[in-house]
């Protein structure tokens, strides 16, 4: 693939008497052309193709989705810390004064989380605080206390098994097959609408060719007719039927130029993407040949067999299926009354020093504290003897009267699974369709290509065989003009036959699934950004 300049004006611009190459003329001196084959063209539209740049984000955001599902079972380290002071009057025998001060300074850490799939929630906490108090009953000031403990919650109704963070790590999961097959479909797509831009390009720019020629052809007879009216031979309404004739064709030149520019935009835009800007002067020539056929037979079974193999809609769809499965299971599971059991194992510390507060047998209490120490001694509590220890355990229950929300969800479920199971049956329907009406397309294209070709041959045999007759004043310009618009009209029959056969062959391997490995095109390879 080479970009190159485009000669100036030619001997045919002068032949044909067309405006000179850069005023009119698609393909102009200031212009650059690349040439391509369809290949080149699918290679660089998997590059630059805009509608794959877009598709080739949502692999990489379902992966995340799979990501932050399982980061939901990721434990969560929390904790919390306050201080606070009160002073409150009193009005009592065994408190001395009429008033008493605590201060309170305090907190805890621990980590926590949910076990994946029994959906089982744990904690780990650590919990310590400070109290210092003038009251004349606190045997201790400062005081300290720590607790640590681990508490679990078994559900064994709703959210077993089933619970909402385990659901998501399915669904998303599943979700990411979705991405990945629906980026198929988006570049199955986009090859296919290449190949087809590729070849009406191709075919526009064969028109405009004829619809040169057939200029060319008009203003040759024109240039015969005047010469004949001048010597007498003819009369002057041959003449203006012979420029009758030119206008028209001129008029036919100018709308085929439209439309082939047209086809220039439009294959641009799929194979080079943000390259086409409203200044954009670049014209692509094809160089694969639309003559080129080849003749090959299918068999409707064996490529709907394929197809239901290889075709990316339908893995999405099951995918949907799998994933609305889950959902239904969800939804029921949710229909349970919540039961769980929740148990607490720890321990508790204690230390601190005497009260210097008076008390009510004098300074330090009733009795010498064994506790004495700081904060770090309440850790001596935790595993010394069995008098500290704590634990807890019971049941919670809850069961909603009535349930309608929950019921009408998992109806709700279950009728989306038959919507989309019927969508399945529906897309293998239409799978069928495109299988045939692409066989059918293909054998036409075949078969009119042939017809055509006997038409342009005869079609050609009578304009020389009218022109001879002309020579010799059997006939007018205006029967010559009707034969070489005859053979203008065969010329684009075969044309369009051909253009039928080459996007049919796309179309059948696009239908059967096969169009991407049939040229060659690795998925995992035009996935990662660009």
């Amino acid at each position: 693939m080479q970009y190159r300049a485009l000669p100036i004006a030619s001997f045919a611009c002068v032949l044909l008497g067309l405006p000179a190459f850069g005023q009119d003329d698609p393909a102009s001196a200031s212009s650059e052309v690349l040439e391509l084959s369809l290949s080149q063209a699918i290679e660089r539209g998997i590059e630059h193709n805009l509608d794959v740049a877009i598709e080739r984000f949502n692999p990489i955001a379902a992966d995340l989705d799979y990501s932050a599902a399982w980061g939901a079972h990721e434990p969560v380290a929390n904790g919390q810390f306050n201080t606070s002071s009160r002073a409150t009057p009193t009005a009592s025998a065994l408190q001395a004064g009429n008033s008493q001060t605590s201060r309170f300074t305090g907190g805890d850490v621990g980590v926590g989380g949910v076990l994946p799939k029994l959906g089982w929630t744990y904690e780990l906490s650590y919990l310590g605080q400070r109290n210092t108090s003038d009251s004349s009953i606190q045997t201790l000031s400062p005081e300290y206390k720590a607790e640590v403990a681990a508490t679990v919650t078994l559900p064994l109704l709703r959210d077993f098994l089933w619970g909402n963070e385990w659901t998501q790590v399915k669904l998303s999961g599943i979700g990411r097959g979705v991405a990945f097959d629906e980026f198929r479909v988006r570049l199955m797509d986009t090859v296919q609408g290449i190949a087809t831009a590729y070849w009406n390009l191709a075919a526009r720019e064969q028109d405009y060719e004829v619809g040169k020629k057939s200029l060319e052809t008009a203003r040759a007879l024109l240039e015969q007719t005047k010469a004949q009216y001048e010597v007498g031979v003819v009369s002057r309404v041959e003449v203006v039927e012979s420029e009758a004739g030119v206008a028209d064709r001129e008029f036919r030149l100018i709308t085929a130029r439209n439309v082939y520019e047209t086809a220039q935009d439009a294959l641009i835009d799929l194979v080079l993407g943000q390259q086409l800007r409203p200044t954009t002067t670049l014209t692509v020539v094809t160089t694969d040949d639309p003559a080129t056929f080849t003749e090959f037979a299918v068999d409707e079974g064996v490529v709907a067999e394929k197809a239901f193999a290889l075709r990316p809609e339908l893995s999405v769809i099951q995918r949907q299926v799998e994933q609305q499965k889950v959902s239904v299971k969800f939804a029921r599971n949710q229909r349970l009354p919540s039961l769980d059991l929740v148990g607490t194992y720890g321990y508790q510390g204690l230390a601190g020093e005497p009260n210097p507060a008076p008390g009510l047998f004098g300074p330090g209490g009733a009795r010498q504290v064994s506790v004495a120490g700081n904060f770090g001694s309440t850790s001596d509590f935790f595993f010394e003897g069995g008098d500290n220890r704590n634990w807890s355990g019971g049941a919670v229950f809850s069961i909603p009267l009535g349930n309608t929300t929950a019921r009408s969800n998992h109806r709700k479920s279950e009728i989306q699974l038959r919507q989309i199971e019927t969508r399945a049956i529906r897309l293998e329907q239409s799978i069928i369709l495109e299988v045939r009406d692409a066989i059918r397309n293909l054998r036409s294209g075949i078969e009119g290509i042939h017809a055509a070709n006997r038409r342009v041959d005869a079609a050609n045999e009578q304009l020389r065989a009218e022109q001879i007759r002309l020579e010799h004043g059997e006939s007018t310009p205006f029967q010559v003009l009707q034969r070489e618009e005859d053979r203008v009209e065969a010329e684009s029959q075969k044309i369009g036959a051909l253009q039928v056969y080459h996007n049919s062959v796309a179309d059948l391997e696009r239908a059967q699934g096969t169009i991407l490995r049939d040229r060659g095109i690795v998925v995992e390879d035009a996935l990662p950004l660009r």
